[in-house]
This record gives C-alpha cells, sequence and structure tokens, in this order.
C-alpha cells in the first residue's frame, strides 16, 4: 500500500470539478495491542465509478499529514506508521478517475499510547536567546542499554548525542517560530523509541505597526504601536535610527524606556530620510530591527495631531491589582473572621473601581505646528458628528469625559478656518473593562455587566457551600456526567476510569462569559507544556451552537473538549439524568477547576484569580504540588506564603493604599507634577540641531 507525507492528493480531489454535496459516513477506529491503529469504513457507501479509497491521517502533536491508499474493494485497514503517544485525526474518502471526491466519512481521533521505555522530553528553560530541552530516561531501561540519542526538530535531525547526556541548548531560533522538537533513543538491540513530542514558539514580540508624519515644516513624528508578546517574550527598550537619502546614519534617539511609543524630531532639514526601530528584548542580547521607512521632511502640514491619555489609568490599575490580591487572599483564609474581613475589603475596592469606571476621563492633546498668524480654532468630532463648540487654537490640553459605554468612540479634530479645514486622524477611546475572574451565570443575565464581580459577590455569599474549596479532605468521587464531545462527534461519561494513570485537570466554563474565554487560553497555553503528564479537559457548562464551540476551541489541541447537551439534540440518544451538569455538579459561577486522581476522585476544587498566564502556571504548578503532597518552591510561590499572619499584613497595607487613593480621588490637581513622569516615558522630543552628525554607515 503506498503510502506518502502529503495531503497534496486530498487538495487535488477537492477542486472546481468536485462534487457540491458529498455523502459522509461513519468511520470506526481501534487502537490494537502492537501499537497500530485499525480503521474500519464499512459505512461508506459504494460507487460505481470509484477508483480507490484514501485514508488521510494527521498528528495533532506535530501537525503533519499522511495519506494511504488502498483498493476501493477495502473496507478496513491497518495504519502501521504511527508515532506512540501522538493524538491523531482520521478520515477516509473513495474518489474517480479524476480525483474527485466521492463519498467521505466523518473525522475521528485516536491517541496512540505512549511507550513506557520513552525518554520524557520538556523544555526547561525558554528566552529570546535560547531554548533549553532536558529529559529523563524510562526507569524500565538501563543506562548500558542504550546507544545513543538523535534530537529532531520540526521533524530534521539536528544532532546526535551520546547515552549519557541530558541537556541540550538551541540558541539559533526566529522569534515567533514554531518549533517541534522530538528525541528518538537508539537501543543497542535495534529498537528505536521516540519520545513525545513538546511545540513552542521561539520567544520574542512581533514587529508593531508604524507611522510617521512631517509636523509643521521641520518636525518628524514616528509613532508606534503596542508589539504583540510571543510565549512571554518582552521589551526593554527602544531606539529609533535616523540615516539621510543616502543611508548614512545621522542620529541614534535611545534606548528609549519599554513605555515610550513616538520620537518627535525638531529641526529636521529638508530632504528625504529613512528611519530604523530596534526593540532590544529584556533578558537578552538580541534586538529586533524593522524595515527602512523612507519619509520626506520639509513640505508644510497644517493637519492638527490629537492624542490622548487616560486620566485614571494609574488609578485603576492600582485597584484591579489589589482585588486581585484581596481575591486570592480570601479564598485561601483558613478562618471565617479573615474572610469576612477580606470579603469587605474587596467590596470597598471593587465598589471604587466602579464608581472610577462609570465613566471615561481622557486628557486630549492637541498639536499643531504653523508659521502664520492667523487665529484658529478646533471643532472636536465625536463618532463623526462635529461638535458646534469651537476650542480656541491656544488650547492643548483638554479635559474631556464620555459616558461609559461597550462600543469604543471614534474622536478627531477639525482645524478651522476654512482655509486651514484639516482634520486630524481618528483616535478611539474605549471604556477599560469590569473588573471580573468568576461568574455567576447561572442565575444573572448573560451580558458583559454580568460579568463583573462586582454583581457576583453578593450572589456568592447566598450559597449552601464555599465556591472555593481548595484541597478536598477527604477526596470524593466525581459524580458521573454525561457530556458531548463535539471534535468527535459522541457522547461519553466521565470520569473515565481506568484509561489513565494521571491526574486530570478540568475546567468548567460559559462560551459566552468573559473570564471563562480568558481561562481557555491560560488552560490551552498550561496543556501545551504539560501534557504529556497530566489529562486537561474543558466541559462548557450551556447548551450552546456548536460551531460556534468548535470555532472557540478550535486551536486547543491539548484539551479534550465537551459540552453539556440536550436529549432533543439527538434522535437514538439519551442523557442519563436530564438536570443540567453545573446542577448535578453543585457547581455555583465559572471558571472553576476540578482535579481528579487515577481513580476519579476530586482530590481540589475551587477557582484561579491570576491576572496573567505566568501568575497562572504559578497558581496550577502550587496546586499540582499540594494535591500530590509533593514540596512547592516558598521562594518562587505566592501562596505557598499565606497564613493569617500575611493576610492580616497584606490588608492593612491594601486599607492604606485604598484610602490614599480616595484623597487623590478628592483633591484632583494637587498631583499634576505627578501625572507628568509618564507622559515624557511615553514621548521622546530631541532637537537635531543638537545631534553630531555620524558620517559611518551603520
Amino acid at each position: 500500500m503506498p503510502e506518502f507525507e502529503s495531503d497534496a492528493l486530498l487538495l487535488h480531489a477537492i477542486n472546481s470539478q468536485a462534487q457540491t454535496k458529498i455523502q459522509r459516513a461513519e468511520i470506526f477506529l481501534q487502537l490494537l495491542s502492537n501499537g497500530h491503529i485499525h480503521v474500519d469504513w464499512s459505512d461508506l457507501p459504494k460507487h460505481r465509478n470509484s477508483r480507490q479509497c484514501v485514508i488521510h491521517y494527521k498528528s495533532l502533536n506535530t501537525n503533519r499529514s499522511h495519506s494511504l491508499c488502498v483498493s476501493r474493494k477495502m473496507k478496513d485497514a491497518v495504519i502501521e506508521k504511527v508515532q506512540a503517544g501522538h493524538l491523531y485525526d482520521i478520515h477516509v474518502c473513495t474518489v474517480d478517475e479524476l480525483n474527485r471526491v466521492l463519498y467521505s466519512t466523518e473525522h475521528a481521533q485516536i491517541q496512540t499510547v505512549a511507550s513506557n521505555e520513552a525518554p520524557m522530553l520538556r523544555v526547561a528553560k525558554s528566552t529570546p536567546d535560547f531554548i533549553v530541552l532536558e529529559w529523563e530516561q524510562s526507569k524500565l531501561v538501563k543506562l548500558l542499554d542504550i546507544e545513543m540519542y538523535k534530537l529532531r526538530i520540526n521533524g530534521a535531525a539536528k544532532v546526535l548525542l551520546p547515552p549519557t547526556e541530558n541537556k541540550f541548548i538551541i540558541n539559533d531560533g526566529q522569534f515567533g517560530k514554531r518549533y517541534i522538537f522530538e528525541l528518538e533513543m537508539y537501543r543497542k538491540d535495534g529498537k528505536t523509541i521516540s519520545s513525545i513530542p513538546v511545540m513552542i514558539k521561539w520567544p520574542g514580540v512581533t514587529l508593531p505597526k508604524r507611522e510617521a508624519f512631517i509636523n509643521g515644516s521641520k518636525e518628524l513624528i514616528i509613532s508606534w504601536k503596542n508589539p504583540t508578546s510571543i510565549h512571554d517574550g518582552n521589551v526593554e527598550s527602544y531606539t529609533v535610527y535616523i540615516y539621510d537619502s543616502e543611508k548614512k546614519l545621522l542620529s541614534e534617539i535611545g534606548p528609549n524606556p519599554p513605555e515610550c511609543r513616538q520620537v518627535w524630531i525638531e529641526d529636521l532639514p529638508k530632504g528625504v530620510y529613512f528611519h530604523v526601530l530596534e526593540m532590544k528584548l529584556a533578558d537578552s542580547k538580541k534586538s529586533i530591527l524593522s524595515k527602512p521607512m523612507r519619509i520626506e521632511c520639509g513640505n508644510e502640514s497644517t493637519r492638527p495631531i490629537l492624542t490622548c491619555s487616560y486620566t485614571d489609568a494609574n488609578q485603576e490599575k492600582q485597584l484591579i491589582d489589589m482585588a486581585y490580591l484581596v481575591a486570592n487572599l480570601r479564598d485561601n483564609a483558613e478562618t471565617k473572621r479573615l474572610s469576612e474581613r477580606c470579603e469587605n475589603q474587596l467590596m470597598k475596592i471593587l465598589s471604587t473601581l466602579t464608581y472610577l469606571t462609570d465613566s471615561i476621563h481622557v486628557n486630549l492633546n492637541i498639536e499643531l505646528k504653523s508659521n502664520d498668524n492667523i487665529p484658529k480654532s478646533y471643532h472636536l468630532i465625536v463618532d463623526g458628528k462635529e461638535s458646534s463648540a469651537s476650542i480656541p487654537g491656544t488650547i492643548r490640553n483638554l479635559p474631556f469625559e464620555l459616558p461609559r459605554r461597550d462600543k469604543p468612540y471614534e474622536l478627531a479634530v477639525l482645524l478651522t478656518p476654512a482655509l486651514y479645514g484639516t482634520k486630524s486622524k481618528t483616535i478611539l477611546v474605549e471604556a477599560s473593562h469590569h473588573f471580573s475572574f468568576f461568574c455567576a451565570h447561572f442565575s444573572q443575565q448573560r451580558s458583559t455587566r454580568s460579568c463583573s464581580y462586582l454583581e457576583t459577590l453578593p450572589y456568592e455569599k447566598q450559597q449552601p457551600r464555599p465556591v472555593h474549596q481548595g484541597v478536598m479532605k477527604p477526596s470524593k468521587m466525581m459524580t458521573e456526567i454525561q457530556v458531548y464531545d463535539f471534535n468527535k462527534n459522541e457522547i461519553l461519561s466521565l470520569p473515565s476510569l481506568g484509561q489513565s494513570n494521571r491526574f486530570s485537570i478540568i475546567l468548567f466554563y460559559v462560551a459566552q462569559c468573559i473570564p471563562s474565554r480568558v481561562h481557555l487560553n491560560y488552560l490551552s497555553k498550561y496543556a501545551s507544556t504539560y501534557s504529556s503528564q497530566y489529562n486537561f479537559i474543558s466541559i462548557n457548562c450551556n447548551q450552546n451552537d456548536i460551531d460556534g464551540l468548535k470555532e472557540l476551541t478550535e486551536n486547543f489541541t491539548n484539551v479534550q473538549c465537551y459540552t453539556d447537551f440536550s436529549s432533543e439534540d439527538f434522535e437514538y440518544e439519551r442523557k442519563n439524568n436530564e438536570t443540567p451538569v453545573h446542577e448535578i455538579l453543585s457547581i455555583a459561577g465559572v471558571p472553576l477547576y476540578f482535579i481528579l486522581n487515577f481513580s476519579g476522585h476530586v482530590v481540589w476544587r475551587g477557582r484561579l484569580c491570576t491576572p496573567d498566564q505566568e501568575k497562572y502556571d504559578a497558581a496550577m504548578d502550587h496546586i499540582i504540588a499540594e494535591v500530590s503532597q509533593m514540596p512547592c518552591s516558598p521562594e518562587t510561590c505566592d501562596l505557598c506564603s499565606i497564613d493569617d499572619s500575611h493576610i492580616e499584613t497584606q490588608l492593612t497595607n491594601v486599607d492604606k493604599n485604598l484610602q490614599f487613593i480616595l484623597l487623590q480621588r478628592m483633591k484632583p490637581y494637587e498631583n499634576k507634577n505627578r501625572e507628568v513622569e509618564p507622559l515624557n516615558r511615553i514621548r521622546r522630543t530631541v532637537s537635531m540641531n543638537q545631534q553630531s552628525i555620524r558620517i559611518n554607515d551603520n
């Protein structure tokens, strides 16, 4: 049976001559004792024009596809070329002489069993400069039995390593590129055993979008957006290089702090220039350089420049950090007195935060360079509607307040009189999100507002059992539930006993819930690192549109995705219990986590209050160590240091900081100098008259 590593046949088959309607049939998969996969497509109809059957199978671990062509008379086959520990997506189709698809089965997935003798490969450390790989040999394999290791990167052999090695460093990666590492162990008896592949994107940042324009006749403004972090990559500093028309370096502006987003260059002579943005990466010796961008300076411009800053941004961030801290303290407090004190403090913080964000407070900054003395004025444009009130041309900073709404506002200014009738670029002003990490969606109306934790907190106090319980002592067998696997199109029962010898991490969520979506991404990224050690499961607790759930979870290759369902959706299937999943398991809100041991007992039940991926990973590591009764490092884990004394100290500090913020709100004009510093860190202004011209080529 010919076999090749490509989906070329399938891609060629689905062409412009393909039938518009292809019948779908069921496919049955079975994992054989020797690790091979038995495929049965007996339900696939026969067609008199069929030439052959094609089995397409794709490893979701490495994203590599294979095809297997068999006789049209066959109804089953065995796939031998599979790798241990991989998850495969398989379907079968029949094609005619022109490679047009006649019939096709549904897609189905099956997991091969990892070899007990395979080495365990993991990413020990990842930085923009290097990635450290470490591995452990199986306890079933002796060192004397190993001849060598071969490391493969994206399918290609990278290096041969002696059996005594257990670490390898890669330092030649490309920022943002996906790498799949796989370690092959060659034994002296001729056997070759592969580890489970490990996938990671090389840490770094994306190049941000840049803009450059002339303000007046001798001022160049260069601005850029926020770069996107790739696998926790960050920017340490920015530097802007200015070149003349012959591409000789004129000026090096920087390094500037990571908050900087603008460079204003004054007294720039008329001519053609090129500018390049350099981003120095944090914890790295490497930098990312943008492509040169051309700009011509010297033409008079009367276009106003509108920028804005959020007046309450610093106070809002302080309050959000306090809310995350106090919520964590409350969930880990062991006494009722401390728990109630945390709740009272949390209510004060959330009330202050809600009052602060009920309207949008911004400071509009208007810049204009012009050499004439004609009186000018501005008109503010909000969502395309011009205001009748004029703003004197002498005003540069304008405090402005807008009512809160979910949709962003579009702001611009128009310069008058008509001789200068030029409008600035439109900027977007949007309200901040409500603080939320946990929602009582089963009793509240599902909307953006209902995700506010301020509304969930009173409901949470009315629950007969604590929402967050932590380690379960004693552990309790999880009540059996039926869920629908919308990727495999099958109904199954959980917990699945006897199928795993590792912990299962289950996330219960609601698809429309904002914090639920955040935690889905957190879980997916955490699962990409620990997919070989734990089972990761997500269960949607509402009966949603299946296509929407598939789209939401399409990139979660390391998470088993299920949903609650109704018997009305299936003609031949009935649920054993018509009660919703969240009622069976007494789930009052989402996102909520269960951790199950090997026998299906719930050993940990609760929620995670984490502001970012780094804190999430640390909290999950602490919980796994706790339920495994393994030591956790107090130096790197914030949760290990939480006790009554620590909570008392933290609450006292939070109370002082909250009082200070309230005093600042009462005296808004006392700290003007305090607001200047962050603005200066966002913008850098230099004069070319003060720059020494360097003629050396960079």
